[in-house]
Order: structure tokens, then sequence, then C-alpha cells
């Protein structure tokens, strides 16, 4: 019988790109002769020097590991703080806090915009008692904690739940460590956050950061996020320049507070770890060096401290696909590797079935397992940036680094972040560069794998359990009518004699350009919601007290304010 003779085409799955996912058109390899114009001491320097392109510290990941993050809120309380406890005993370091969307838009959940949304992705954490319940069992103290939510108020209000707690139980306000992901322009770039207009947004924004920096030195408030617009459409240049850029707009705004760059300290950047390996690792890079030398040459920092990047990643949701959903596994180690090739500081791994629901149990520890094997068996962090040196490395580093320039150039010939923010120029670069890559993938010059090529669905393994664990929850309606029962009856439950006054001084506060900081921790001390808070702050600024405009001012806050 004459044997079947097979033909195999080496073509098969051949490459469709000669250009990096952000558009940078790449050779076929690099030599000596395209980094002449780079000089070691001033582009590259060893790791923990001046230009930090190498990393924020000579030993690197030997002494310290960088921070194991990601944002834990469920439904309800109960399951909140349990996922807390649990992930930290399997090695979770940072822990993030989020809410459901209605809080996010600064509403409380009896607000009639609030049904459709309530407990949905996260907890109604709409006063203290809430925190103090999530946050039973957990230290307050030399934890590193992370805000990541929408708007401006929820930065100034959350912190202010914290360091509320903290005076409460005589704690130590300089042993309050962590950060809030605090960008108005990602605000509302991204989300079009309704609690406040954008010059309320920037006023609320450097309260915030000013009050942290006086009172709680150890708690960054302000961490530009390039994550959320990078998922958006725009490209790596776009990505880092909006971040400088708010960076720059930060420290320009806290001089006219007699607050220097150095008071500040490191800075922290939110960027997006994407599946484009080498492109990832050399924004990483890039970032640490432009902003050291921005700090240095155009915001006057004196010590090394000022000009030290650190950065904060969320690997890339958006790359993740329901499709194959095995994939994702190699999705996410892939781009947890390199992140730690990058030399950040933080890693918020997303979860492999996180195109189908919340990360379940299963998803999670995977997460923080992946982590554990780069570090222990595999041993890559043994050698602070080990692709340093590298000619594609540092020719793509500069490349990034040109391209992001060009870009800070436009957004300063056009007045600043936030004017490219209210002229519709940020969302122009977003809407075209997002519909440019819907494009590539609907022709297949952008390949991804099991959504427009090798798509046969073969078996999925272990996935499945994770994936039917997952651990999103609707709210039923008897959930939802609880919450809002609970609400009505912890409002009725408060002495408005220590609740008016507290409101006045924060309408009072609001008006005369006062930090509010100070007057939201009072509120929250004695029952204030955040929807009272935002509102409060609207009307201070005559501005409709509802960011919906869909309930009037409660009667006892008129009574406070004199309305």
């Amino acid at each position: 019988m004459k044997s079947e003779i097979f033909a195999i085409d080496r073509k098969f799955g051949h490459m469709v790109r000669t250009a990096t996912q952000s558009h940078v058109e790449l050779k076929n390899h690099y030599s000596p002769q395209d980094i002449e114009h780079l000089s070691y001491d001033e582009d590259i320097g060893d790791p923990g020097e001046f230009p930090f392109t190498r990393g924020v510290y000579r030993e690197m990941y030997r002494n310290r590991l960088w921070l194991k993050s990601y944002l834990v809120s469920y439904t309800t309380v109960a399951e909140t703080n349990k996922a807390m406890k649990d992930y930290v005993a399997n090695g979770l370091t940072d822990i993030r806090f989020t809410a459901d969307l209605p809080t996010q838009c600064g509403i409380d959940p009896d607000h009639p915009g609030a049904w459709n949304s309530m407990a949905c992705g996260g907890i109604p954490s709409y006063a203290l008692h809430v925190y103090e319940e999530m946050l039973e069992g957990l230290p307050l103290e030399d934890v590193v904690y992370e805000i990541g939510m929408m708007g401006s108020s929820n930065y100034l209000f959350f912190h202010s739940l914290l360091v509320a707690m903290m005076e409460k139980k005589g704690l130590d306000l300089n042993k309050l460590h962590g950060n809030s992901i605090n960008d108005p322009i990602r605000a509302k770039l991204v989300y079009n956050s309704p609690d406040f207009p954008t010059v309320i947004d920037r006023r609320i924004w450097i309260d915030h950061i000013e009050f942290a920096i006086r009172n709680t030195p150890r708690w960054k408030a302000c961490v530009p996020n390039g994550v959320d617009p990078q998922q958006s459409g725009v490209d790596v240049p776009r990505e880092l320049g909006g971040c400088i850029a708010v960076g720059i707009a930060m420290v320009e705004d806290l001089g006219k507070r007699g607050i220097s760059i150095d008071d500040f300290g490191p800075m922290i950047f939110a960027l997006d770890a994407e599946s484009d390996f080498f492109e990832t690792i050399c924004k990483f890079r890039a970032a640490r060096k432009l902003w050291a030398k921005i700090a240095k040459e155009r915001l006057g920092a004196k010590t090394a401290r000022a000009m030290q990047l650190k950065i904060g990643v969320r690997t890339s949701g958006l790359s993740l696909t329901w499709q194959k959903p095995l994939n994702n596994s190699a999705r996410v180690a892939l781009q947890v590797l390199s992140s730690v090739l990058g030399g950040v500081n933080s890693i918020d791994a997303s979860g492999i079935d996180e195109a189908i629901g919340l990360p379940s149990y299963e998803a999670r520890m995977y997460n923080l397992d992946t982590q554990h094997i780069i570090t222990h068996e595999a041993n890559v962090p043994l050698v602070a940036d080990p692709l340093g040196g590298s000619y594609y490395v540092e020719w793509l580093t500069s490349k990034i680094e040109q391209e992001t320039t060009t870009y800070l150039q436009e957004i300063d010939d056009e007045g600043g972040i936030f004017q490219c923010l209210e002229s519709g120029r940020l969302a122009k670069y977003m809407e075209e560069n997002r519909v440019k890559i819907e494009r590539e993938i609907e022709e297949c010059s952008r390949v991804v794998v099991g959504v427009n090529a090798f798509q046969n669905e073969g078996e999925e393994g272990p996935i499945n359990k994770a994936i039917e664990n997952t651990a999103y929850k609707v709210p039923t309606v008897q959930d939802r009518e609880r919450i809002v029962g609970e609400v009505k009856q912890f409002k009725a439950s408060r002495d408005l004699g220590k609740l008016k006054p507290a409101i006045r001084k924060l309408y009072d506060d609001t008006k005369s350009g006062e930090n509010v900081s100070r007057a939201v921790i009072e509120a929250v001390k004695v029952g204030a919601t955040i929807g009272e808070v935002v509102g409060t702050i609207r009307s201070g600024y005559g501005i409709h007290y509802d960011p919906f405009n869909q309930v009037e001012m409660p009667e006892f806050v008129r009574e406070a304010i004199g309305k």
C-alpha cells in the first residue's frame, strides 16, 4: 500500500506584522550601530543610579520583590473580608480596594440611579462602618493598601475613611502605607466620571495630595494611570506621555501651595502590561528614564528620590479572551514575566477567567503561583535588568522615549494635559487608535489566537472549573432591597447634632478654598456618606447637589448650610 505523504507548509502560521502593537516598525535585527547615539552613563546607567532606566534600586528584586496585588471587592463585606485574609495568606502583599459602580459615581445605594449596578463588581462602601467591617481583623499600620476606583471623589473619600479609622483607634498616621490610583484625566477621558466637573476634580485632586504629603507621608495620593487609557485605545507613547503630563501638572499645581517635587518624593505610574513582550519591557525602562530627566531638568528635583519612578502594573485584561480561555494562562504568564524583566514594583495580574467574570479563587491562586514560579523556580529576579545591553532592547527603549517626548511637546503646545482633555484631543487620539486596532484584527494583520486565527476549540481542560466558579454573582432583588434598607436605617440612626456642623464645615471649606480633606475626615467620623460628601462639595460650588439631577438636597444638609 502506497504510504500517504503530507505536504507540510512551513509558512503556516507565519508572522503577519513587522511592527510592534503600537506600530513601531522594526528591522530584522539590531547591532551596535543602532545604539551609537546612546551613552551608558546618561541613557542607561547602573540599576539604582540616574536615570534609573535599569531600575530604581541597585539590588532590585534580591532585596525587595515586587508587590503582588489585585483588586479584592466582592458583593458582600463578609465575602471581601474573608477573601482578603485568604489571599494574604497565599502571598498577596498589596491589597487593592474598589467598590460598585454607584459608589464610584459618588452616589449612595438608596439613590434611584444606583439600583441596576448596586453591589455589582464590588461592595457599596458608602460609609465608614462598611470599611470597618471590611477590614476587621486586618492591620492598618505598615500594610500596603491601594484605592483603585474611578472619580476624584473616591480617592478623597476612601482615604478619609482609612484616616478616620486610624484616628479612632489612636494609630500612627505615619504608618498608613499605600496609594491612590488618583488621576483626574483618566477619570474623565475613560469613564467620564459624573461626580464632579473637571474644575472641581482638579481642586479635589490637589487637596488630597497636599493633605497626604503633610499628614500621611507614606501614602502616595496621586498615581497617574495609563492602564485604562491604554486598554481604551491609546498607544504606548501616549500612555506614557499622558502619565508624565499628569505628573507635570501635579507638581506645578503643588508648587502654588508651597510644595516641591522633593516634598512629594518618588512618583508612581500605573501602567499596562500588554502582550507585546519586548515593547512592554522597553516601555517600563523608557518611563523611568523619561521621568528622571523631566523631574531633574524641568521640575527642579534636587534629590534622587524625587527623580525615581516606581511602576505599578495591571496586566492587560483586554488581551484576555473567552474563546479558548486556557490560552489566557500563557498571556498572563508572559505579561507578568515582561513586567519582571522590565523592573516594575507592583504587579496586579489579571484573572485568566476575567473575560468571563470576576476572577475565581482558582484564577487568583494561579496569579500568585505564577509569580512565585517566576521568582523561585525560574530565578528570573536574580539579576537586575537582565536584558539591559541588548541592542534591540536599548534601541526600542530609546525609540519609545523619542516618540513620547514628541507627544509631550504636542501637549505643551496646546497648553497642558487639562487643556488637551477639554479640547477633545485626548479622546480623538484614543478613538483613532482604537479603530485602527479593531481594523487590524478584522483584517488579520493583528493576530489574536482563538479569535481571528487558530480558532479550533480543542480541549479546555481544568480551566473549565475556574470558569464555572467565577466570582461574579448578580445581586438578587432581595439583596438590593436589603442593602437599601440598611442604608436608610443607618442614615436614620445618625446624630444630626454632630453631623450638621461637620457638613457645614465641609461646605464652608469648599466655598473658601480651604483644603477639604480634614473636613471630609471629620464628616465621615460622624456618619456622612459618599453621596452626602459629594453633594455638599458640589453645593459649595453652586451646582446641583446630585450628579445626576435625580434627587434633591436632603433636608438636614439644607438646614446645615443655610439653604
